[in-house]
């Protein structure tokens, strides 16, 4: 079976930290406004275009939340009918009003907080905490599924 796709959006030290622990588990491709090669490289992921990257089964804006409303403007028209967009900034009242305003409706959307960064998960992220905010669709349980599994 074909692994679903994720664009990771913004490679920064948190889209970079999360697209090696992601790697593993689906076909990444990377957009990143500066460059997301290296990281791509190591990770053995595709680089891409917003599109390309905003065009995957779920996609995930990493990016500062100060950009998110750029970003999510930048994205919408290539989102595919029945895609997962997530978020991970450290606030949710924000991205998710933006998400639910700009995005297609037949996007699914989960707002999501993780309560830690790259350092405090240098050595694993097992038993360390994510906050799930189903904002669109059924798929929050999905996402929280998969997330206590690693």
């Amino acid at each position: 079976m074909a692994k679903q796709s994720i664009g990771i959006i913004g490679v920064g030290a948190f889209g970079s930290f999360m697209a090696k622990h992601l790697a593993p588990h689906f076909d990444l491709t990377l957009h990143d406004a500066r460059s997301a090669k290296a990281v791509a490289k190591k990770l053995k992921a595709k680089t891409g275009t917003l599109k390309a990257a905003a065009a995957c089964d779920i996609v995930v804006i990493a990016v500062p939340v100060q950009k998110m409303e750029d970003t999510i403007r930048a994205i919408a028209s290539f989102v595919k009918p029945g895609a997962l967009v997530l978020d991970v900034g450290s606030v949710k009242i924000k991205p998710t009003k933006l998400m639910k305003k700009l995005l297609p409706k037949n996007v699914d959307i989960v707002g999501t907080h993780p309560l830690f960064g790259p350092q405090t998960g240098k050595h694993g992220i097992a038993g360390l905490n994510i906050a799930v905010v189903n904002v669109r669709g059924k798929r929050g349980a999905c996402v929280e599924k998969f997330l206590k599994s690693k």
